[in-house]
């Protein structure tokens, strides 16, 4: 059960008003509304994904710097975060995130009329500067009103219905762009992050209770990171998730090029295929908490972490078998995304459990580790590309198989000895 579902908020400042008309914390809306805000994140890159060969032609671009519009919005929700987590601790997580939507929003319409590609990967930026805190906030807004296991379970609620938007928007992105032009796409996420944001400011109640007065001194700021990189558990869920998400974000930034361009997929039809393999996350979401009842958290990550070993190393032996097609790709990315549904909301809830006080630092840490590192995957497998799809398989070979071997030195560790000393 929620914690705060009984006693209800603090109606004093701007943003508290009564409880009774907002959405309870326990509830189906507000899981819905959760899921929505963090779906902008998954929404701003995937939506967008098949108008790549039209960025091309529109802005007379290469490859590489199409790809730069992706790598330079994932690298800047990955270092916001590290900005949005001391403020969200401060200032509470509902005005944080209405910012954060608004820069979003302008952003995006801004987007539309972009004239170079420069214009449109400055544009990326200040979208993921905006972007940044409905991935930050949501989830210390679940570590707030819920416990450990109950937080997993929660966010695993949360990557289920988060799911449909990347196995939808590939599609929806594909047609809309198909009719209507590149330009259309952004028009779209810019309308949908006003609804989330006028949602939030109309139906959504302050969840921290206690803010941290010095969370915004830098002395207290470099402490409280330094605190999460010293401890274990953190570290390990952290670093787990993010080599699982690392493995994802190859196959987002590199199946564009490798299903389009090198197997002869009709960019209309790409979304059909990455729709496939979302699937195969949101079973792994709905998988995950079962796995965690029945056998504890780390368990569950363990297990998770196998699978997408298993999908990465099949997806190697495959390429290199000379299996060039697009079955031979989609296959194992589905073990693969399967695990990775397993691993994600629960490291998230493993890594940020420790630290109720500095929930938002947590949260925001752990984003920089994932999508700070994924970035860096997509800009490597982009210049790495030979019209081949190595470079994208041997990232997500690579990425898979190192999970199993950073969780079993770290967290799976920590958490045995955390068992033995309760």
């Amino acid at each position: 059960m929620a914690l705060n579902d009984r006693r209800g908020y603090d109606s004093s400042g701007p943003f508290r008003k009564p409880f009774m008309k907002r959405l309870a914390p326990s509830s189906v809306p507000f899981t819905i509304y959760l899921a929505a805000a963090v779906a902008l994140g998954p929404l701003s890159t995937d939506m967008y994904l098949p108008t790549f060969p039209q960025l091309a032609a529109f802005f007379s671009a290469s490859a590489a710097e199409v790809q730069l519009t992706l790598s330079i919005f994932t690298f800047g929700i990955g270092g916001c975060q590290l900005i949005y987590g001391p403020l969200t601790d401060r200032f509470g997580r509902k005005p944080i995130i209405v910012a954060g939507l608004f820069i979003y929003v302008v952003a995006s319409f801004a987007c539309l009329f972009a004239v170079n590609i420069d214009q449109l990967v400055i544009l990326r930026f200040i979208q993921a500067l905006g972007v940044c805190a409905a991935i930050v906030v949501p989830r210390a807004m679940v570590r707030d009103l819920f416990a450990r296991e109950q937080a997993a379970q929660q966010l695993s609620r949360m990557g289920t219905i988060m799911g449909l938007a990347p196995a939808i928007a590939p599609v929806l992105g594909g047609y809309i762009a198909a009719f209507y032009g590149w330009q259309s796409v952004f028009f779209v996420l810019g309308l949908a992050s006003l609804i989330v944001g006028l949602v939030t400011l109309l139906l959504v109640d302050e969840s921290l209770q206690t803010k941290d007065l010095n969370a915004l001194r830098p002395s207290h700021i470099a402490r409280n990171y330094l605190d999460l990189f010293r401890h274990r558990e953190f570290l390990g869920y952290a670093l787990t998730g993010g080599l699982c998400f690392g493995g994802l974000f190859s196959f987002i930034s590199g199946s564009p090029l490798v299903l389009i361009e090198v197997m002869g997929v009709p960019a209309e039809n790409f979304g059909y295929f990455f729709g496939i393999v979302v699937l195969g996350y949101m079973s792994g979401t709905l998988l995950g908490p079962k796995m965690t009842k029945a056998k504890g958290l780390s368990v569950s990550v363990g297990i998770g972490a196998v699978f997408c070993a298993v999908g990465g190393g099949s997806m190697v032996l495959a390429a290199w078998a000379g299996f060039n097609t697009v079955i031979a790709i989609i296959l194992p990315m589905i073990v693969y995304t399967v695990g990775m549904g397993v691993v994600l909301p629960q490291s998230q809830a493993g890594a940020m459990a420790p630290f109720p006080e500095k929930a938002g630092s947590a949260s925001a840490l752990m984003g920089f580790l994932m999508l700070g590192f994924a970035a860096l995957l997509g800009f490597m497998i982009a210049f790495f590309y030979d019209q081949t799809q190595f470079s994208m398989v041997y990232a997500i070979g690579l990425m898979g198989i190192s999970s199993v071997l950073v969780f079993r030195l770290t967290a799976h560790g920590a958490a045995e000895e955390a068992f033995e000393e309760e």
